[in-house]
């Protein structure tokens, strides 16, 4: 959704007063500790949801209470749903750094490589993030490691990130 970015999703049923486990995926979930308001994705459009009450549950989860989804069949119909926040919900960040949203579209660069790729997704696993990485001469997406060692410069300014990662990763 334009202007929104992607907070978490609302992952189960917290008891049966309909109570719902927010699960946050973001570096710093205590900065949303105070949410009053999130946006869910109907028909290609964000609607408001709002929260009657927020509490901390676990390190990056949150108890809410949505009003006007109290009864179990409303609860049930939005557990698993994406959770999304408008983009000036987000802190300013410096230079150097980035929100895995914004490099989407970005094309990238490695010596390895003789194609400029295109930058599809990032997958934030547990483990390490990955670049999914479309190349043009290639059926399948490339998968590389969102780390330091990897990813030597992100140049927000051209879109374009250089990339120096082992040249096996990208016969995958």
């Amino acid at each position: 959704m334009e202007g929104y970015f992607q907070l978490g999703f609302l992952r189960k049923k917290h008891g049966y007063k309909g109570e719902i486990i927010l699960h946050v995926e973001s570096d710093h979930p205590a900065r949303y500790a105070s949410l009053d308001v999130l946006f869910l994705e109907e028909s290609d459009a964000p609607i408001p949801y709002y929260i009657s009450s927020i509490r901390s549950h676990i390190n990056a989860e949150y108890i809410v209470r949505l009003e006007d989804v109290d009864d179990e069949s409303l609860v049930d119909a939005v557990i698993g749903r994406t959770v999304y926040l408008p983009e000036d919900a987000l802190g300013v960040l410096n230079d150097d750094q980035y929100y895995y949203h914004e490099i989407i579209g970005y094309s990238a660069s490695d010596p390895a490589v003789p194609e400029i790729m295109l930058v599809e997704e990032v997958m934030d696993r547990p483990g390490q993030p990955l670049l999914v990485l479309r190349l043009p001469s290639k059926e399948n997406h490339v998968l590389i490691p969102l780390v330091e060692e990897f990813v030597l410069q992100v140049d927000k300014a051209k879109k374009h990130i250089r990339i120096e990662a082992p040249p096996e990763l990208y016969s995958l």
